[in-house]
């Protein structure tokens, strides 16, 4: 082997080293930027996710839906003084501001209760739950409210009640209902109930014979007994499902939320 060979063949391992080390550094280059890169999105999705947070309405109030600046999710926990508890906002419902005081959308919580626990409340603000009629006393009683009613009947069908006024007595009055005009599309099943007083199993306020808490399972302003129950028990029997008369003939609800806006007075 001639020594100009030699050299040519040390000049190209050396090449071919030199190579390798360039490609191993790229390599080690791209790793370490496909880290940086994941971390930065982490980053962004944290900051992002603290934005939404610092975003969230802390006053349930009408009108919150109407502004195209924010983009607040459709419920939103957040603490009152009223009720002096967390309470659930629904803040897109024609126009926002509805505090939600009953949800049943799963009827996995048992709602044949006592009065105690109708007065202090119960479930998850994150599945179903009872607000509590202290609670809805504390509210109404302070300021003027309206009522909202939204309901999925028979085969999914939506519609909703609204009430022009909203109000329930205190304890000593046995939680009595005062409900103002309706409007909607569910038909009027709440009129029948306007001025009796909440029953529940072992608090038997109404005007039948027989306790309608007791027959019905449930929990409600009943009369003799009810033209729309929706504290009844679900998924047992038809007749005992909570249900809505809506005057001309009863459904049969699989979801229901109650609400209450606070009035603006000028």
């Amino acid at each position: 082997m001639t020594k100009a060979l030699l050299l040519m063949m040390i000049m190209i391992m050396n090449i071919v080293a030199e190579t390798k080390d360039v490609a191993e550094s790229l390599a080690e280059l791209e790793g370490k930027l496909a880290e940086l890169m994941a971390s930065l999105k982490k980053t962004n999705e944290t900051h992002a996710q603290l934005r939404r947070h610092q975003e969230l309405p802390t006053t349930c109030e009408r009108g919150m839906g109407d502004d195209i600046t924010k983009s607040y999710p459709r419920y939103v926990i957040m603490s009152h003084d009223g009720p002096k508890r967390q309470i659930l906002c629904d803040t897109h419902t024609d126009g926002g501001g509805w505090i939600i005081f009953q949800r049943r959308a799963t009827g996995e919580e048992d709602f044949y209760r006592d009065w105690t626990s109708y007065r202090e409340g119960f479930g998850s603000l994150n599945g179903d739950f009872w607000m509590g009629n202290e609670a809805l006393y504390n509210l109404t009683d302070k300021d003027p409210y309206e009522l909202r009613i939204d309901l999925r009947i028979d085969n999914g069908r939506e519609v909703f009640a609204r009430y022009a006024d909203f109000r329930v007595e205190d304890e000593s009055n046995k939680y009595r209902l005062q409900i103002g005009s309706y409007t909607g599309t569910a038909g009027d099943a709440l009129t029948f109930h306007n001025k009796m007083f909440f029953s529940t199993f072992d608090r038997d306020n109404d005007e039948s014979s027989d306790s309608c808490a007791h027959d019905d399972h449930a929990a409600w302003w009943y009369k003799n007994c009810e033209y729309g129950d929706l504290n009844k028990e679900w998924a047992v029997t038809r007749m005992k499902d909570s249900s809505w008369l809506d005057g001309k003939a009863w459904h049969w609800v699989s979801f229901t939320e109650m609400k209450m806006r606070r009035i603006q007075v000028i």
